[in-house]
């Protein structure tokens, strides 16, 4: 059996459509305020949150996932902003594995909310 390249693709594409349903069902429980507030437009958001997550090499759902929910905290794009730069300096780093990189954004997010707090 031949699998043909644009089955190869059709099936990829499948694939990510769940993936992005499955999101979209998870953060309407988890966000629904923020995902209320984006609107029509929530599907292409959290398509493009996935894009964005396999572009900086993130490799599986969970880590995409972790990736979409920074989002929600810091806003669509948050890592391309000055005020996020230390994002992109983890995004960015062909040498961290892709675990370590969402274990750091998550880490320097939880250290960085805590330091708002406290002021």
């Amino acid at each position: 059996m031949v699998i043909r390249d644009s089955q190869r693709q059709a099936l990829q594409q499948s694939k990510q459509d769940d993936f992005v349903e499955r999101l979209m069902a998870h953060f309407r429980k988890v966000w629904p305020d923020n995902v209320a507030a984006i609107g029509p437009g929530y599907r292409e958001w959290i398509a493009a949150g996935v894009v964005a997550g396999n572009r900086y090499g993130l490799q599986t759902e969970q880590e995409i996932a972790r990736f979409v929910n920074l989002w929600f905290v810091w806003g669509r794009g948050f890592e391309d902003t000055p005020e996020h730069r230390w994002a992109a300096i983890i995004l960015h780093d062909k040498e961290r594995k892709s675990h370590v990189k969402i274990h750091q954004l998550s880490y320097e997010t939880k250290m960085r909310l805590a330091a708002r707090k406290e002021e």
